[in-house]
């Protein structure tokens, strides 16, 4: 009786561990669910998981092993690497030299500037680069703008091969001196019945042709009801382009801004760069060209850019290709070699991640942006980086330069009539047939959930109302 008895009690405390450790729900919650259904989105399209950080099994898991396109969720893996294997300080560098003697006010010779993969180097930086040049004496350059970019390998990039349109600034490749984030605005202005287009920095390299015609009504989805062509211009004209804009505009748009990359890299950054030079009253004899720093130049001027902790809240509060691009090739120069090439941070980024015994086998990375039809990872292992970082040492950098629901980024918009608004850091990931959100959610009792899902499916756009039910149904979780 008593041997009974004691097998009997461990057969109940047998079955309480196993219902400790009971797998997590492999079907959708059903708000979930049901939105999905609504949206003609299949279950088998979609992949959910969701962890609370403090726990070992996960609370959802439904095709958590299916590997998923990510779109721009994959910024969260390379602002993670880059955290860890270069360090919230990390600042990029960019280097001005003389090729030659500095005398009265001349250099008798070329001003080499040595880019390092800055991320945000904008106008206003290189501006404040020419003022100090000014200040260390040099008024007049004999010679030319010698650009090197030789920290990143010279690569050809295609900018109409992801979706055909070469001239959006998310199309913009990775290049050592990126200036500007490679990008033009191009401020449509509305006063008394007209309309006026000026881009900004204003170079004379561009041409603007405004074909627009001003009309009434609402302003609505104001972007697709224009349209624009870039051509260059040519000989004698070179590196000199014509904007023609056509469509319509509503009067009640008022003032808005397009942003447009439409000068190649080496010609935008030479002429803002002398636009700033002659506005400071120097003088430029030359042109400009690629090369390398010559042994021997002597630095004049250098600049740093803000910290890394700093340049991966507009990576992932704004979904930043251009700025994620750069950190990913500078992960590679700093930790493998340099000229990078992708090659390089994807084995950087895949050892760093085995170091810490996350050994992901259907991980594929590209250029670390979600930029891509072939970036993909499962939710399940998204979700075990994610616990990954909230556990490392740099947690509270990476959490803040998430977005949070109805407050800023990309989340700005979402949730806002939700009791979770507010109480969540989400990254966003949206292309063609690819509707993501992954992050951390914050629940009503204080408890903070890893929770990710990803849709791949033709009507993914419309899975928007369900991720959104997703972070509701964890932040009220009992």
């Amino acid at each position: 009786m008593i041997r009974r008895t004691a097998q009997a009690l461990c057969q109940l405390a047998l079955l309480a561990s196993m219902s400790m450790t009971a797998p997590a729900w492999a079907q959708l919650p059903a708000p979930v669910d049901e939105l999905l259904k609504k949206a003609g989105i299949p279950a088998e399209s979609v992949a959910v998981f969701v962890q609370r950080v403090d726990q070992e099994q996960p609370l959802v898991n439904h095709q958590g092993e299916k590997p998923m396109n990510t779109a721009s969720t994959m910024k969260l893996l390379t602002t993670y690497a880059g955290l860890e294997l270069l360090g919230p300080a990390y600042r990029w560098r960019t280097e001005l030299y003389a090729d030659g003697k500095v005398e009265q006010g001349v250099l008798q010779g070329d001003l080499v500037i040595r880019g390092r993969g800055d991320p945000y180097l904008l106008s206003a930086d290189m501006r404040q680069m020419l003022e100090d040049l000014r200040l260390a004496g040099v008024e007049v350059i004999r010679g030319d703008i010698v650009i090197d970019t030789d920290y990143f390998a010279d690569k050809y990039y295609d900018a109409a091969v992801f979706d055909d349109k070469p001239h959006s600034p998310y199309n913009a490749a990775p290049n050592a001196f990126a200036v500007n984030i490679k990008s033009t605005s191009f401020h449509f202005l509305e006063n008394k019945g007209k309309l006026s287009i000026e881009a900004d920095p204003d170079l004379e390299e561009i041409h603007i042709k405004n074909e627009v015609k001003l009309v009434k009504g609402e302003c609505g989805d104001w972007r697709n009801r224009l349209r624009f062509t870039v051509e260059p211009m040519l000989e004698p004209h070179a590196n000199q382009v014509t904007v023609t804009f056509m469509g319509e505009y509503a009067a009640s748009c008022q003032d808005k801004t397009l942003e447009l990359s439409v000068l190649d890299d080496g010609p935008y950054a030479y002429n803002l760069l002398r636009n700033h030079w002659q506005s400071l009253g120097g003088k430029l004899h030359g042109a400009w060209r690629y090369g390398k720093v010559p042994p021997g130049a002597e630095p004049l001027v250098s600049h740093d850019s803000p910290p890394l902790s700093e340049i991966i809240r507009t990576i992932n509060k704004y979904s930043n290709n251009l700025m994620v691009r750069q950190l990913f090739m500078t992960i590679g120069a700093e930790r493998a070699a340099s000229p990078v090439m992708e090659a390089d941070s994807i084995h950087v980024i895949q050892a760093w991640l085995a170091s810490k015994g996350l050994r992901f086998p259907e991980l594929i990375l590209e250029n670390g942006s979600g930029l891509s039809r072939n970036e993909r990872i499962s939710a399940q292992h998204m979700a075990a980086f994610l616990l990954a970082a909230y556990a490392s040492p740099v947690m509270p950098e990476y959490l803040s330069a998430l977005p949070i629901p109805s407050v800023d980024g990309t989340m700005a918009n979402r949730l806002r009539n939700s009791p979770s608004r507010g109480s969540a850091h989400l990254k966003t990931g949206t292309i063609t047939g690819v509707s993501a959100l992954a992050g951390y959610v914050h629940d009503h009792k204080g408890r903070r959930w890893v929770t990710v899902i990803m849709v791949n499916d033709p009507k993914s756009s419309a899975s928007r109302t369900a991720q959104d039910a997703l972070i509701d149904w964890v932040y009220q979780q009992p």
